[in-house]
């Protein structure tokens, strides 16, 4: 069965917008996730939300992850993608790539 394994790569932070924007004091970077953090999909179908990952980041990457799980392309790419969380102020990039789990699925 496929799954999809993502990895953070990088964590942006463009404080000039989060001064003029965002009114919380001492506001940084993402702090759910860290540069290397790596999850991986469950689920029967291998696209379910990786436990501890962002609720925000999963409704911005969801669609190619479950894409890369299904075995499918993504933008003509067999296997790797990168992607990006919808925060505008401190976005997080992630890799995202089609695995094999050899784990029996029980349904």
């Amino acid at each position: 069965m496929k799954k999809c394994k993502i990895t953070v790569l990088k964590r942006a932070f463009y404080k000039d917008l989060a001064d003029e924007y965002v009114p919380i004091p001492d506001f940084g970077p993402c702090h759910m996730m860290k540069e290397g953090d790596v999850f991986v999909t469950g689920g029967p179908f291998g696209n379910q939300m990786p436990e501890g990952f962002c609720d925000m980041a999963w409704q911005s990457i969801c669609i190619q992850a479950s894409t890369l799980a299904g075995g499918g392309k993504v933008f003509g790419h067999d296997d790797i993608h990168i992607a990006c969380c919808n925060d505008g102020v401190r976005p997080v990039v992630f890799r995202l790539e089609m695995i094999e789990d050899d784990e029996p699925q029980i349904f």
